[in-house]
């Protein structure tokens, strides 16, 4: 008895075997395994001939009675005993086989090379400690014990870029991180389409990061012990740069980053599982709901949350939900969920247009937003890491005119201030300063000369004021 119930816990941890039941009598462990409808028995000590014989009998002829209490047709039954000299032994009928095997240790026990570092190495923990982990029902226990790889890559992944951004952001005083990987309307417009993916993977802040880690290190190994790491890698992609297009139909003037579309996605995915396997008791409701508004309530404390990224992730993930459970749907609800999912994914495509000639570019807005908020340092870093990547506009020379206008050098501010209105004289920022500035020196003529060149829809209120005052000077 010394070490089976360590080799129970840790076949539960590396594989998808989960407890079944304990034979007190003969101190049996049986665990299942629902994908492979397999059962493994872990035996303390080796059985006689005889014994294996009256072992495999008995299996055969209650066979549709275990497989009622696994809850899935048994096909095979593997028994391990610990002995001496190694053995095998097979045994099998028209619906199940049952195979005997001896091993000199149970170290060998399944083939899984982070299993055996496990086994090799001693523990200070009692069997007591491993039997009550091994026969633990609780969910959040059972799926936190599991060896999930594609969270652990997924959590380092984030960590890199997190680390790399913060390298860039307090070594280099640069943004260049977040400017090339961030999601923004006219980005995606202009078709860096590539951010969709990439800012899944970033964020804002240490705050930000070590909520969406920890969120994503519970509910990833959740999706991935529930169902399988490239599940969760689909289910964390797909609903993390679905999201952000989500997104898009709502908010036009944003940067967006960050997991928690994908996080929203997963729990999503989670609901549906609990509903369709009928294991939402009211507990677990309660628990569910208690991490729903702990992430909404925690989220909200972020400045510039996207709301509309959160629900976007949770839609995605409650379909993914229902096409992940295929056996568990008629054929019409699925195809509808899948249905469903596809028209919802491809929305918003039809409501995200390439800006027009003069319309703003996602980074001049957040440096006129710097600018206006009084961050002048972080609005010089934007524009230069704009002329950095030579995507400089005539809002940008408008910006840095108006960066030099609060340095106190009037001189440069009247030269970029030319400069941005001769690039573009279409712009309703750059034409309305324009126009400001003939108005003081009452230079109408001028101010019309203007207005007549301008070609756009006029959306600045204040624009259209100045526009409605000089059609009245006669």
């Amino acid at each position: 008895m010394s070490d089976i119930w360590k080799s129970a816990y840790e076949v539960i941890r590396f594989t998808d075997y989960s407890f079944f039941n304990y034979d007190d009598y003969n101190k049996i462990i049986w665990l299942k395994n629902k994908k492979k409808q397999s059962v493994m028995l872990i035996n303390p000590e080796p059985l006689s001939e005889e014994r294996r014989k009256l072992l495999s009998d008995n299996i055969f002829n209650r066979h549709h009675e275990f497989s009622n209490m696994a809850g899935f047709n048994i096909k095979s039954v593997k028994s391990y005993y610990k002995t001496s000299e190694p053995f095998k032994e097979k045994n099998k009928s028209d619906k199940l086989k049952i195979s005997h095997k001896g091993l000199t240790s149970f170290t060998d026990l399944i083939n899984h090379p982070f299993y055996r570092m496990e086994m090799n190495q001693k523990s200070n923990k009692s069997n007591n400690y491993y039997a009550k982990k091994v026969m633990s029902n609780h969910p959040l226990e059972t799926h936190l014990t599991k060896f999930t790889p594609m969270t652990y890559l997924l959590l380092a992944v984030n960590l890199v870029i997190f680390l790399l951004n913060l390298f860039y952001l307090y070594i280099q005083s640069s943004l260049q991180i977040t400017d090339n990987l961030a999601v923004s309307y006219h980005a995606v417009a202009n078709g860096d389409y590539y951010r969709l993916l990439t800012s899944t993977f970033l964020h804002s802040g240490m705050e930000h990061f070590l909520f969406n880690i920890t969120a994503l290190f519970v509910l990833g190994k959740f999706v991935e012990s529930l169902y399988s790491k490239w599940h969760l890698l689909a289910a964390y992609l797909l609903t993390g740069m679905l999201s952000s297009l989500f997104s898009l139909m709502f908010l036009q003037d944003a940067v967006s980053l960050g997991a928690s579309g994908a996080i929203y996605g997963l729990l999503g995915i989670i609901i549906v599982h609990l509903i369709l396997n009928k294991k939402l008791s009211y507990k677990l409701l309660v628990q569910v709901a208690l991490i729903f508004i702990v992430i909404a309530v925690l989220s909200s404390l972020f400045s510039n949350v996207n709301h509309y990224a959160h629900i976007g992730g949770l839609i995605f993930g409650l379909l993914l939900g229902l096409i992940f459970n295929p056996d568990k749907l008629l054929k019409k609800w699925y195809f509808g969920a899948v249905a469903v999912f596809v028209l919802v994914a491809v929305l918003p495509i039809f409501f995200i247009q390439p800006p027009e000639e003069g319309e703003p570019q996602a980074m001049d807005t957040e440096v006129l937003n710097a600018i206006q908020e009084g961050n002048y340092e972080n609005a010089l870093d934007m524009v230069n890491q704009t002329f950095a990547m030579n995507k400089e506009t005539g809002l940008t020379y408008y910006a840095l005119g108006s960066l030099y206008q609060h340095a106190g050098d009037q001189e440069k501010a009247e030269e970029y201030y030319d400069l941005s209105f001769q690039i573009d004289q279409q712009n309703d920022v750059i034409v309305k300063h324009r126009l400001i500035e003939l108005r003081k020196n009452r230079q109408f003529d001028d101010m019309r000369a203007v207005i007549n060149q301008y070609n756009g829809d006029v959306n600045d209120p204040d624009l259209a004021l100045i526009i409605e005052e000089l059609d009245e000077i006669e």
